[in-house]
């Protein structure tokens, strides 16, 4: 999972003499210039809808393999341009059964909710250890399926999480006013946690989207959400890495609150993030999310409907646990400081470094490990 993330008041995505490049069109700036089999990101991200893409571009892209997404300033999709998607017609036909047969529907959204909530608890337990004032809410036992009993248990326990979270923000300084019920006053975020989590929210409804698309499964044939919404198997398949957005943003508030701006306020009262912000957001989720992950568990999906599994258990790693703090801590110490005060190989530091730059994420051990460790 690498995307590039483009804030620029007009851009344009065209090609020339077969390299793709992105330009900012109102200063004619060059932002990036690729050679043919030779881009390390797997999607971009454009922030305003204002500029150009040429066909030309879109052809390159999707022969590279590169989703395009564009994001309004609340950091919803507006469009997504998607690689071509495996033609699997008896798939397809066999979601549309599963869909139509309440049993089979409601049996994939149990398991779904189950699993977000076992994500849930699991994190808050993580996260206790290092803030003992955390009481990490009991689940109780889902003894019916019923579309309303599901979405009535889900949001009981989100009450609860969501406290508990906006209590470890408080500890970094930050107020969260919590998640409501009505969707619309979520995305007119007026705090910067909840604008941070409808951001990293549209990061992860690209790449599920893409994840969806690229195992075959209709996005407008939902389980859970609506099916007027045609992608509610979108939504669906969200639940179940939402907590690793909601641990980047944790991440993201630890580093933040030693920044003095990180958003400014529209005339209606929304956070607007600053594109910082933004960049600092998606380096979490990048050390957070894995697209293998993603797709990995949308064929565990494709696999149950299509009744090649008998039992629908998803495949997900644990979200990385740690403190919040120290996790930023260590980045901010490897990328400020030199070898010798830190009393390491000069090698092993420009290692260090360059994954950090590609990746947002960095591998620590024995000797390594103590002489990073934050006080």
């Amino acid at each position: 999972m690498n995307p590039l993330y483009v804030d620029s008041q007009r851009v344009g995505l065209g090609v020339d003499r077969f390299n793709l490049y992105v330009k900012d069109l109102k200063t004619g700036k060059l932002i990036e210039e690729f050679e043919p089999r030779d881009i390390p990101y797997d999607s971009i991200f454009i922030q305003r809808p204002n500029g150009f893409v040429s066909f030309a571009a879109l052809n390159w892209l999707e022969k590279h393999a590169v989703s395009l997404t564009v994001l309004d300033w609340k950091g919803n999709v507006l469009a997504q341009f998607l690689p071509e998607e495996p033609v699997s017609n008896e798939l397809k036909i066999a979601q549309i059964q599963a869909c139509l047969n309440r049993e089979k529907r409601l049996s994939i959204a149990r398991r779904i909710v189950e699993t977000k909530l076992e994500r849930q608890s699991q994190l808050l337990r993580s996260l206790s250890e290092f803030y003992p004032f955390i009481e990490v809410p009991r689940i109780q036992a889902i003894t019916s399926a019923g579309e309303v009993l599901l979405r009535n248990q889900e949001a009981r326990f989100a009450v609860e999480y969501f406290t508990q979270f906006g209590a470890v923000c408080k500890q970094f300084g930050f107020r969260f006013r919590g998640r409501e019920s009505d969707r619309r006053n979520n995305m007119n975020a007026a705090d910067l946690v909840n604008g941070l989590l409808n951001y990293g929210y549209g990061f992860l409804k690209s790449y599920v989207r893409r994840s969806l698309n690229s195992v075959g499964l209709d996005n407008s044939i939902p389980f859970m959400h609506e099916l007027r919404n045609n992608r509610g198997l979108v939504f669906d398949m969200m639940e179940l890495w939402r907590t690793n957005v909601d641990y980047s943003v944790l991440l993201c508030l630890a580093q933040l609150r030693r920044e003095k701006t990180t958003h400014r306020l529209t005339d209606e009262y929304a956070v607007l993030l600053d594109p910082e912000t933004i960049r600092l957001l998606f380096e979490k989720l990048k050390l957070n999310l894995s697209m293998e992950e993603l797709i990995f568990n949308c064929r565990i999906l494709a696999k149950y409907i299509l009744g090649q599994r008998e039992r629908l258990e998803f495949a997900l790693k644990p979200v990385r646990t740690g403190t919040p703090s120290e996790s930023a801590c260590v980045q901010e110490t490897i990328l400020s400081k030199s070898a010798s005060q830190l009393g390491m190989n000069k090698s092993t530091l420009w290692y260090m470094k360059k994954r950090l730059e590609r990746t947002g994420s960095i591998r620590l051990y024995g000797r390594t490990k103590r002489q990073l460790k934050c006080a």
